[in-house]
């Protein structure tokens, strides 16, 4: 199963769109994908038009229990059926608690990386989106340990480069001190409307400058805003729509690294 986090600890970046969309335009190239609603404000779980999960067939719970009752059982209890080939694994309030929590447990990092594992072993699923929440904390830690693969949606905007660099400073410091390898596959430019002039210009000329690839540029469209609303993916809401292509073009640049990545 090809795991990838889907990250950026700037708020209003489009995560949960990407992690959305994404997840329709694989499905309709023929992947079976889940999300995990990372984040405890549960945009996504909200976005896809779910309820929260109920507890204790919650992520909150399995993320706080002992390795040995994370059964494949219990891992499976935590999925919803969202859209043809794409389930959710929901949020709950819970959540917000997580964190502090977590730094009361051994190796608190890794607790996702065994949700993941057990979801592959499934055998239901190629592709798995984490949704991640808009900090640098245990939360994202986990993420980067389960998925060890990182899509950052990014606006084209001055601010955009701080945070990148805060970002990519928390990979190399979960490599070092976790001692795993990170891949950081590229960007996706969202919102991105340039009739607002040289200010979003040139902040994407200098985005394309940068060491990581430009895997896709999402333009700030009605559809989405309108698919979002109805809890579909743009690609199910608009087929024939500018942002419906742009998604696909997204999922086709990714799929060569989920070929290559399935168990």
């Amino acid at each position: 199963m090809f795991t990838l986090a889907v990250l950026n600890q700037k708020g209003g970046v489009g995560k949960t769109a990407t992690t959305m969309n994404l997840a329709g335009a694989l499905a309709e190239l023929g992947y079976r994908v889940v999300m995990i609603d990372l984040d405890p404000q549960g945009h996504l779980t909200e976005a896809c038009g779910m309820p929260e999960a109920t507890r204790p067939a919650a992520l909150y719970d399995v993320l706080l229990s002992d390795a040995g009752a994370v059964t494949p059982e219990a891992v499976a209890a935590l999925v919803v059926p969202w859209r043809d080939g794409v389930d959710l694994v929901p949020t709950t309030v819970e959540m917000f608690m997580l964190e502090r929590q977590l730094y009361q447990h051994r190796g608190m990092e890794w607790r996702l990386q065994l949700v993941t594992e057990r979801l592959a072993g499934l055998g239901v699923y190629d592709v798995c989106l984490i949704d991640c929440p808009p900090s640098l904390g245990a939360l994202t830690d986990n993420a980067l340990v389960a998925a060890r693969r990182v899509l950052i949606p990014v606006q084209a905007e001055d601010s955009t480069f701080r945070a990148l660099r805060l970002l990519l400073e928390q990979v190399a410091s979960a490599q070092t001190d976790l001692r795993i390898e990170i891949e950081v596959l590229g960007m996706v430019v969202n919102l991105l409307d340039k009739r607002k002039g040289r200010i979003v210009t040139s902040a994407l000329e200098e985005l394309h400058k940068m060491p990581l690839a430009v895997l896709g540029e999402v333009r700030d469209l009605k559809e989405i805003r309108e698919a979002w609303r109805e809890s579909l993916p743009v690609v199910v809401y608009a087929p024939d729509s500018p942002s419906a292509g742009e998604f696909r073009q997204l999922a086709k640049a990714l799929a060569g690294d989920a070929d290559g990545g399935q168990a």
